[in-house]
């Protein structure tokens, strides 16, 4: 059963010298401010009650890969 969230180191801290840095380092800050918006994410992605699939990711860690594909413009 895929979980919301589970402690997560911030977006910036392992490299401070990261062009990104700053921003990242804000994201961090506003995302664990404000739970509602991992929530949110949970609602869209969560199983909430089912005991079947793969543990995989919380929604708080799809949602920060999601902003970190964002930000970087990656694709796919």
């Amino acid at each position: 059963m895929r979980k919301a969230r589970i402690q997560q180191l911030p977006l910036a801290e392992a490299t401070p010298d990261h062009p990104k840095a700053k921003e990242l380092a804000k994201i961090s800050e506003i995302l664990d401010r404000n739970n509602s918006i991992c929530d949110l994410v949970f609602q869209e992605i969560g199983t909430a009650g089912s005991e079947t699939g793969a543990n995989g990711m919380t929604a708080e860690q799809v949602l920060r890969a999601a902003i970190i594909k964002q930000i970087g413009n990656h694709s796919a």
